[in-house]
């Protein structure tokens, strides 16, 4: 699975997409969570489902990320 497809997802692996190219640093968790990296590490990082079981879920993640500063 490359870099850019950690999910099955579609939704979720335009989101990864466009966190690598912003520069943020993405990473696969030990289960079936995916981990963004802003640019400036000591913002700390977000934690998104790879397989979101709701909207709401999704969409907090989505928050979660724009507050870090991805413009999504």
């Amino acid at each position: 699975m490359s870099k850019s497809r950690l999910s099955p997802n579609k939704e979720v692996n335009e989101v990864v997409k466009k966190a690598l190219k912003s520069g943020w640093r993405v990473e696969k968790s030990g289960g079936s969570h995916i981990l963004f990296f802003p640019p400036d590490i000591e913002d700390g990082f977000v934690t998104m489902s790879s397989t979101p079981s709701s909207t709401r879920n999704y969409k907090n993640a989505l928050s979660k990320l724009r507050s870090k500063g991805l413009k999504i």
